[in-house]
């Protein structure tokens, strides 16, 4: 991992020296920032539909956040519903949002010198929209057939997709990143949630020889039912390396960050999630693991995990929920938790998230700690 064990000092400073650090185009560098990350996960409902209003607040906010120190902004552009929030012929944009927003947005940040990320909620499809609606088998189905608004990694043709829409925005815009969320299986309405449509189970066993329609006991204690589990983290690993593969093939070096669960060892079994195996071979460029808690006990524990765990080619931003579904913290709160992140030799934190980030958190920023 990069920047393993950087300063205090430095840390502490960052805010001074924005400016003369952040000078470099976006997705011009093939080496990830020399400086810590502060980054933050935006929203475009933060900034409205008007292009008027969203302008102006586009400018005020990244002026603000440049004076806060922060360098980093991960923007949603797919959200779980679906929607996408680019110039795309590929997916279905937010009707409200007739502008290019993520594009207006980018040119605000670039003329900044801010590193975006494009935010991608990568299988919930809960409107079942376009390419989803014309495809009803790429959904989860539960052992009972039940569909839930989410696809399903297992199947290549769910992956082709999600991964085209990647594709197309990387070549219509300069970014030198991608950004994962929701990168797994859902974890509602219970864990695990793998599918058992009729192709899954077909791919299942055609690689296994498994039939899972003869697994009664469907426990840990059951080699078939380990397997199963096993199979299907299997997938969603197989969609980061396909996806990495199709943006080197761009020709351009754009890499991939990831907002993942907690714990590692939970997640590679409850959904799908084997980022651990991610940080160790490099397949991701940051891990942002996403630590909500105002606990700071609770947060050292898995900030301290997710660090042992990345390799030298991958960055550990834990993310720091200023306020949650999980969580409501304060500004002495945050700097705590950044402090611990430093301490253990994180290479910066990621703040959860714009609407959250309030002026007596920015200014919490702008004072050396």
């Amino acid at each position: 991992m990069k920047s393993r064990a950087f300063a205090v000092v430095v840390f502490g400073a960052l805010a001074l020296a924005a400016a003369a650090q952040l000078s470099r185009p976006i997705g011009s560098s093939d080496t990830p920032p020399a400086s810590p990350v502060r980054g933050v996960w935006m929203h475009p409902g933060f900034f409205g539909p008007d292009r008027t209003a969203a302008l102006e607040k586009m400018g005020t906010t990244l002026d603000a956040y440049v004076r806060a120190g922060i360098n980093t902004l991960i923007m949603l552009v797919k959200n779980t519903s679906g929607h996408v929030y680019y110039a795309s012929e590929r997916g279905v944009a937010d009707q409200a949002y007739d502008w290019d927003f993520f594009g207006a947005f980018l040119e605000e940040a670039q003329a900044r010198g801010l590193e975006v990320h494009p935010w991608f909620c990568v299988f919930p499809e809960s409107a079942i929209l376009g390419r989803v609606r014309e495809h009803p088998e790429w959904l989860i189905r539960s052992p009972k057939r039940e569909m839930v608004g989410a696809v399903n990694p297992a199947l290549p043709a769910v992956r082709a997709y999600e991964i085209g829409l990647m594709l197309e925005l990387v070549r219509k815009y300069d970014v030198g990143w991608v950004h994962l969320d929701y990168i797994r299986f859902p974890c509602e309405p219970a864990e695990p949630y793998f599918s058992f449509d009729a192709e899954t189970l077909r791919l299942f066993r055609a690689d296994t020889g498994i039939d899972m329609a003869q697994v009664a006991a469907r426990d840990t204690g059951n080699p078939h039912w380990n397997a199963w589990l096993r199979w299907n983290t299997d997938r969603v690993t197989v969609f980061v390396r396909e996806l990495r593969a199709a943006l080197g093939a761009t020709g351009r070096r754009i890499r991939i960050s990831a907002a993942v669960f907690p714990d590692a060892a939970s997640a590679r079994v409850m959904i799908g999630q084997d980022w651990a195996a991610w940080g160790r071979e490099g397949l991701v460029d940051m891990l942002n693991p996403m630590l909500y808690t105002n606990d700071p006990a609770t947060f050292e524990i898995f900030a301290r995990e997710a660090v042992s765990w990345a390799s030298e080619k991958t960055l550990v931003c834990p993310g720091i929920g200023i306020g949650t579904s999980h969580n409501r913290n304060t500004p002495e709160g945050m700097l705590e938790q950044m402090r611990i992140s430093r301490d253990l030799g994180a290479d910066g934190v990621v703040y959860f998230s714009s609407s959250s980030l309030t002026p007596p958190f920015l200014d919490a920023l702008r004072t050396p700690f």
